[in-house]
């Protein structure tokens, strides 16, 4: 899509290790380009494996209303009334919501079969607030959050290579598929990050008045399950990750930042706001 064509701009971000810093999960690093987008009316969509309870929280620290996606593109909410109140609710009823992937509870039937059959791992349901605490770093209370899930589960693998093999094989027979995040594999149905970008132009389109192909999209991500969020964006920022080598695409227009976490998405974007606004 040539650029010369896009009359409004989102932004779709990863949260963990990209908006927010891999170690305190703190995004004071990017508050600049996070007013200048809301000055310029931007939407910035929050795309995270992060859990709904999780999203309002953060939003309404970060004064965030746009709509989000959960779950590694599982969930998708949109505030009702498009109301600047009800886009800060912790209330699920109080937007409208599409679950596009596999339910939860399907999800843990299928992990008591596995594991049935032999299969060694520690999901967040088996986990109490207090141990999921400790292995992501948060506070019990947002460990609390995180387990509150609707469409996907985080789990540890505590098998070896050849096993971990045969059970993506019973995964991909059971239509599901196994994502490796940050510091969790994520079970899931069949959607991931990239699902939201069609449906968000859409909407934006509608929104707007324009046709899908005005809408430009900016998608920012540090992971591996970024990576097609970032592919099939119109400009995608990789953040460096904390640890190890970023990201590397194929998309001639890629950008990658010069620092990572929060540091690396004010720069990449401020860099971006001056160039275009």
């Amino acid at each position: 899509m040539s650029p010369t064509r896009i009359s409004r701009w989102i932004v779709l971000t990863d949260l963990d290790g990209t908006l927010l810093d891999h170690h305190n999960y703190q995004a004071e690093a990017a508050k600049e380009s996070l007013s200048l987008l809301a000055q310029h009316n931007i939407p910035c969509i929050f795309n995270t494996s992060k859990t709904f309870a999780e999203v309002v929280q953060l939003r309404q620290q970060l004064g965030n209303s746009s709509p989000f996606v959960c779950e590694n593109g599982s969930a998708l909410f949109i505030a009702k009334n498009n109301a600047e109140t009800a886009g800060f609710s912790t209330d699920q009823a109080d937007y409208n919501s599409e679950i596009i992937a596999t339910p939860y509870a399907d999800l843990l039937r299928f992990l008591f079969q596995a594991r049935q059959q032999g299969f060694s791992f520690r999901s967040f349901n088996d986990m109490p607030a207090s141990e999921v605490a400790a292995m992501t770093g948060l506070d019990e209370q947002q460990a609390w959050l995180a387990k509150q899930r609707c469409a996907s589960e985080p789990l540890l693998w505590q098998g070896d290579d050849h096993s971990l093999q045969q059970f993506r094989q019973l995964i991909r027979q059971h239509k599901l598929q196994l994502i490796q995040g940050g510091r969790f594999y994520h079970l899931m149905g069949d959607a991931d990050k990239a699902s939201a970008i069609g449906f968000f132009r859409n909407y934006y389109a509608h929104q707007y008045q324009l046709a899908p192909s005005q809408i430009g999209v900016i998608a920012l991500g540090d992971g591996e399950n970024d990576r097609n969020m970032l592919e099939q964006s119109d400009q995608p920022v990789v953040i460096p990750a904390a640890c190890g080598q970023p990201l590397t695409l194929t998309h001639s227009q890629t950008i990658t930042a010069t620092s990572p976490g929060p540091a690396g998405w004010n720069q990449a974007l401020l860099a971006w706001l001056e160039k275009h606004y």
